[in-house]
């Protein structure tokens, strides 16, 4: 997303002869697959699939950042990477005490019940769930680079996400607002929840931004 994107203050960022290269890719694999094999064409040799997430064990609270190199899809196509660029990005990130290593769940469509999450949790046990690491992981391993996945959790495993939330979402990431307020018109009941997951968000966005300036400090 784009504000996931501005956590890095700037698209890219160069120190001799390494550059971190950031690109926007919205929501979905597609997105993501087009945006990680531009990445590719700009150079780049390791892929990070940067962003939020959902929590699907329960242990996991908003604002906690997670960090792995193993990814599976809803097609139970599993992908994992090599554990010495885990390490480092471990050691580069200790100081905001990242959970480590757990298995994230890609799928193609948004999970926004508990139930779901519960359901995940017990049948792939899974961590987190997210709609693009799989597709990014996919492209890492077709170009036999090395691929890592960021992600701060923004719901937790026992909450439900607003319908509104990704209903009123266009093609680029960005809210809908008409679309927004209409349906807050139809179900106000959403409002409460859906200021909730916002506070949420911008909080799981400050997490990542001191992660940003940690990788970028590392050029």
């Amino acid at each position: 997303m784009p504000a996931e994107a501005r956590t890095f203050r700037g698209h890219s960022s160069y120190s001799g002869q390494s550059s971190w290269h950031v690109a926007t890719a919205a929501a979905g694999q597609k997105n993501s697959m087009l945006s990680a094999k531009n990445l590719l064409e700009q150079g780049c040799d390791f892929l990070i699939s940067w962003g939020v997430a959902g929590a699907l064990d329960p242990q996991l609270d908003v604002g906690e950042l997670i960090i792995t190199n193993a990814v599976i899809d809803n097609e139970s196509q599993y992908f994992r990477f090599d554990p010495d660029r885990l390490s480092s990005l471990t050691r580069t990130l200790k100081s905001l005490n990242p959970k480590v290593g757990g298995l994230l769940y890609s799928t193609k469509e948004a999970v926004p019940l508990a139930t779901e999450k519960q359901e995940l949790h017990e049948k792939f046990h899974a961590e987190v769930v997210d709609m693009e690491s799989a597709a990014i992981a996919k492209v890492a391993y077709d170009a036999k680079i090395d691929f890592v996945a960021i992600r701060c959790i923004v719901d937790r495993a026992d909450c439900d996400i607003p319908m509104v939330a990704t209903s009123t979402l266009k093609e680029n990431g960005e809210v809908d607002i008409f679309q927004l307020l209409a349906s807050l018109a139809q179900n106000p009941r959403q409002i409460v929840p859906l200021m909730r997951l916002g506070f949420n968000y911008y909080s799981a966005l400050r997490h990542l931004k001191k992660a940003a300036t940690l990788l970028q400090q590392c050029l």
